[in-house]
């Protein structure tokens, strides 16, 4: 083992090759120069070599005379936003523990005002006197007031339960940070203001405060093989999840999808013309030729049918494994429908307006 002594680098660089510090091109021209070694670029004036290389050629030429050490540069430390209560005793009641809250939460946003600034996205953190943690993220589709803080805190103790119910443990801290911050300036209101949007933030985050987190909810469409699988109900102010929409999907339906999907299935009857009841062998192909279906009581006449489309899913597993047959029907009213076959029978899926 070699080891260097103490101000000996220079004179240990000094015959290797100057490719080892600096990029093959630059190493060309060194070469050209008569500069092959180290040694030979650190002999030379810094200011030239910072006038013709610029930068990263003077931290090589650095390098290059054994010179180059960690530099510690000096930097205003980032403001602290987060803010945090510690209950003693501890408190059981979610309505008890929002309202010690509020003054924290006007803290919090003031500290954030004070730098022009508004949190788009929070994160609000509980621990229990078990030695539980809840940890959420939480979006809004605006900014954050102190009351939009203080429902999120009592949203995440609620849960589905009424606000005056106690915890099943009681909460020694409550701790928010925000997230992701953005200046005043992204969200103030246009020359015209923003009134319609702003009562319908206001009406809808009413709304939730009354009846909780999941009672407003705003529709994003997903992935998945079926089109009730597609509609994904996102809460009002929570970002929406990120969408498979444009994945594979295979035995999805293609095409324009249908204007009304049924999200509460609704039994039908797909008869042939003898009246016995439609099923698909194993080749995937229809019994019968559809001649009518009976909807809530009403028969119907088929005048245009398609299909069947097979969708399978998670063959691999036996408890879960689903196998659909799809079937376009026109009635007599000219109506579309798209009718859905599993193992109990007939259901409709969606209707084309």
């Amino acid at each position: 083992m070699f080891a260097v002594p103490v101000g000996g680098s220079a004179a240990f660089l000094a015959p290797m090759p100057v490719g080892l510090v600096v990029e093959t091109k630059t190493a060309t021209l060194l070469q050209r120069l008569g500069i092959r070694r180290l040694g030979e670029f650190a002999a030379l004036p810094v200011d030239d070599v910072l006038r013709r290389f610029g930068a990263v050629g003077a931290a090589a030429h650095e390098r290059a005379a054994g010179r180059e050490g960690a530099r510690t540069s000096a930097r205003t430390p980032p403001p602290e936003f987060d803010v945090e209560t510690v209950f003693e005793p501890p408190l059981e009641r979610v309505d008890q523990l929002a309202f010690a809250f509020r003054t924290r939460a006007d803290e919090f946003v003031d500290r954030l005002r004070e730098r022009r600034l508004v949190a788009t996205s929070i994160r609000v953190e509980l621990d229990d006197d078990r030695g539980g943690r809840s940890s959420r993220l939480w979006s809004h589709p605006r900014w954050f007031t102190a009351a939009d803080v203080v429902d999120r805190v009592r949203w995440q103790l609620q849960g589905d339960g009424p606000a005056d119910r106690g915890l099943g443990a009681a909460v020694v801290r409550v701790q928010v940070l925000p997230e992701r911050v953005e200046g005043t300036g992204a969200h103030e209101s246009g020359l015209w203001g923003g009134g319609p949007d702003e009562r319908v933030h206001h009406g809808l985050t009413r709304v939730q405060s009354m009846l909780g987190h999941d009672a407003v909810v705003t529709p994003s469409l997903g992935g998945g093989r079926t089109l009730a699988e597609r509609a994904v109900l996102v809460p009002w102010g929570d970002r929406a999840p990120e969408s498979t929409a444009d994945r594979p999907w295979p035995g999805s339906l293609p095409g324009l999808a249908p204007a009304s999907v049924y999200r509460e299935r609704v039994a039908v009857s797909l008869l042939d013309g003898g009246g016995a009841a439609v099923a698909v062998d194993e080749r995937g192909a229809l019994s019968g030729t559809p001649s009518r279906f009976v909807h809530r009581s009403s028969a119907r006449a088929v005048r245009a049918w398609a299909g069947p489309w097979p969708l399978v899913e998670r063959w691999w597993d036996a408890e879960r494994a689903r196998r659909l047959h799809r079937v376009q029907l026109v009635d007599d009213g000219g109506q579309a429908w798209l009718l859905l076959l599993d193992e109990t029978g007939w259901w409709i899926e969606a209707e084309y307006d």
